[in-house]
């Protein structure tokens, strides 16, 4: 007959002591916050690195095999991009060219150089599918002439304006105009500049012969109605072994496979999801096993009069889930305003992502039932004449 309880015992356990709840929460709360913000940090590091292998307007990709991330670019001859246009359902092909080792912004603040991220391509074969580029490319195919991402960190590079006259590693050039890209955790800006003009301004790229040009990516465009596996296939057959051909679905996960799994900042974002977890664990678990001792009395009463361990067990469960979801609820909250002000100091792409948010309150909840589980073996394992003394 004591089955059936109208009190809802757990959330009256919880909520009875009102200083109690608030550090419950808040200690939830915190372990929450951390795992979102990691979650986003991680989100926003292979979000910001693929920005630009998004905005690239082609279907099929040539880079070169040893290729591990185009923030490190590597180079592979122009004529290999030439073979690959010479294919039926292969509608046009650019050559598209990244600079991050040797390319210097003299920034207008303290005129020291800095470095930054040039990429290049013919501005006729809008390679790019932002439409400030493609409006301005009568502006920015004149010589001397770059646009200029306005979303780069101003702290280092400076306020890109057009009609702005700066260095380009060592070349006088004039901002035609800018866009909006947005920087990464590899490049504090992003410069945009013609074939030629990326040619005259780091001409070690230029090839001694034709076909010789130094590019990074060959971007090629797909014939309407073809068959782009099947297409990939013989393109990659015909190339050297130096050379491999990639959708671009598989270019981004390449990339942001590198992140992830390769370089060490993405493994540090993961690592700090894992100590999140912990120390939410560890708090839950000192808030559920002081709650259960502070009651152990009243649970030894139910106990003696039937109520059995699964039922009690259930009753900390209840609890620990109660106090997961107000924990979270807060956790997010706190988040919501911490990842507005990582985007507007940092200029990083901090989005909450609906499967994100899933994710971290499956852990949370996760977390807390865990630390009931433990909390209550002292519960579990006593008789009722024990716990009344």
């Amino acid at each position: 007959m004591f089955r059936r309880s109208t009190v809802p015992l757990a959330w009256r356990n919880l909520t009875e002591n009102k200083v109690r709840l608030a550090a419950s929460v808040a200690g939830t709360a915190f372990a929450v916050t951390l795992m979102l913000m990691e979650t986003g940090f991680r989100g926003a590091l292979l979000d910001s690195m693929v920005a630009v292998i998004r905005h690239l307007d082609g279907e099929l990709f040539l880079i070169p095999r040893a290729l591990y991330t185009l923030a490190v670019p590597l180079p592979f001859p122009r004529g290999r991009l030439e073979l690959a246009r010479g294919f039926d359902d292969v509608r046009s092909g650019s050559a598209f060219y990244v600079e991050t080792r040797r390319s210097r912004w003299r920034s207008p603040l303290d005129g020291l150089p800095r470095r930054i991220r040039v990429v290049a391509y013919p501005p006729a074969e809008d390679t790019m599918d932002l439409d400030a580029l493609r409006r301005s490319r009568d502006a920015w195919s004149r010589p001397k002439t770059v646009m200029a991402d306005a979303l780069s960190r101003p702290g280092k590079l400076g306020r890109f304006r057009t009609g702005l006259v700066s260095e380009l590693s060592g070349r006088r050039v004039e901002v035609a105009g800018t866009f909006a890209l947005g920087p990464d955790f590899e490049n504090e800006g992003t410069l945009v500049m013609s074939e030629e003009n990326f040619l005259a301004t780091f001409p070690e790229r230029r090839g001694q012969t034709a076909g010789a040009d130094a590019v990074n990516v060959g971007v090629l465009r797909v014939q309407a109605g073809a068959d782009l596996r099947r297409l990939k296939a013989a393109v990659q057959a015909a190339m050297p072994e130096d050379v491999l051909v990639l959708t671009k679905p598989e270019l981004i996960a390449k990339e942001q496979g590198f992140w992830e799994r390769v370089a060490p900042i993405g493994t540090v974002f993961n690592i700090g999801v894992v100590m999140g977890f912990v120390v939410g664990v560890a708090i839950c678990y000192q808030v559920l096993y002081a709650d259960i001792a502070d009651r152990l009395a009243e649970f030894a009463t139910l106990k003696a009069m039937g109520y059995s361990n699964g039922w009690l067990l259930g009753v900390v469960i209840r609890q620990a889930v109660e106090l997961a979801l107000l924990g979270f609820a807060a956790g997010l909250a706190v988040s919501v305003v911490m990842f507005r002000w990582v985007h507007v100091a940092t200029g990083l792409p901090m989005e909450f992502q609906p499967e994100t948010a899933l994710l971290v309150l499956v852990l949370t909840i996760l977390m807390c039932v865990l630390s009931g589980c433990i909390a209550a073996r002292q519960l579990v394992s006593a008789d009722p004449a024990q716990l009344f003394q």
